[in-house]
């Protein structure tokens, strides 16, 4: 769900080269009760990618209930207590406030796509606390719950739509293994991720997010380099067939065209004014042309639709 959101806004916005894994991990480590609603924990470093600090909103209290985690009161109700079905999450009735959760920003920078596989983080809860919460992202305006898993432990669930369910009242240490899975979509732009939590037994009751790790990679583009000038290069029909001509009074030159993959599909000297390329052979989409000069670079979107 999220890579098709995310490509339906930042589809193909330039080719990859070089990427990166990383991992970013907030550990809140500077979080007191006293810290206020941002975790004063410096953030994650990153190369090509900016990220922000956790932030909690909507929350009725203006300081974690924690030190050292991310943890807030005043979640929304939903859960009997001390009852023999408190276990059950058909009877739950409480639902998500859009207006209250934990929000965090990844800001690719200029010059870099950002590519996410996965999100995991450790929740925990007071014995009056929250039995459901969601991660959201704003690729979609926080609408749907992103694809969730459980990957560790029983006290943890997945139920209805994406939606983890804390399985047992009596059980209020923290628990690993809260998964989310982002399919690498891939992002020039920021994209911020949400926490939401209900079905607490009372508003005294918390919900804490602990070791929250981002995996991914970062990839630098080639849109920063140099282009030749406006009249010194001109490419056409595009879109086409397969068979492109290439005007160019900047000779000799080196033509490359990559798939959005990054992988290299033709690679060709242009020796005169007027080429004709041929891609006929290759599948419809989109490609990435690289034309090069002694002096400069100039890249190019080129589509196949035969």
């Amino acid at each position: 769900m999220i890579k098709k959101l995310l490509f339906n806004t930042l589809m193909f916005s330039s080719f990859f080269m070089g990427a990166q894994s990383f991992t970013a991990s907030y550990s809140f480590a500077a979080t007191t009760t006293v810290s206020g609603t941002t975790d004063p924990t410096p953030p994650p470093i990153v190369t090509g990618l900016t990220c922000g600090s956790f932030m909690a909103v909507g929350t009725p209290s203006a300081n974690p209930n924690a030190a050292g985690r991310f943890s807030f009161i005043g979640w929304p109700a939903g859960s009997a207590t001390g009852t023999v079905s408190t276990d059950i999450y058909a009877n739950m009735t409480g639902s998500i406030n859009p207006n209250e959760y934990y929000e965090v920003v990844l800001t690719p920078q200029s010059g870099y796509t950002v590519s996410l596989n996965s999100i995991a983080f450790t929740v925990q809860r007071s014995g009056a606390g929250i039995r459901s919460y969601v991660v959201r992202t704003s690729a979609d305006g926080f609408t749907n719950n992103l694809p969730a898993a459980v990957l560790t432990g029983t006290n943890l669930s997945v139920v209805g739509t994406n939606e983890f369910f804390w399985n047992y009242d009596a059980v209020s240490t923290a628990q690993n293994g809260s998964s989310i899975g982002l399919l690498g979509a891939s992002t020039t732009s920021s994209v911020s991720f949400r926490f939401y939590a209900w079905n607490s037994e009372s508003l005294s009751g918390t919900f804490s997010i602990d070791n929250v790790v981002f995996n991914g990679s970062v990839a630098g583009t080639v849109t920063n380099i140099q282009s030749l000038q406006a009249n010194s290069f001109n490419l056409y029909p595009n879109p086409s067939t397969g068979y492109f001509t290439i005007q160019s009074s900047v000779l000799p030159a080196e033509l490359n065209v990559f798939d959005i993959n990054g992988k290299q599909v033709l690679s060709q000297t242009i020796s005169t004014l007027e080429t004709i390329v041929d891609l006929s052979g290759i599948e419809n989409g989109f490609y990435q042309l690289n034309i090069k000069t002694e002096q400069n670079s100039f890249n190019h979107k080129v589509m196949i639709n035969k």
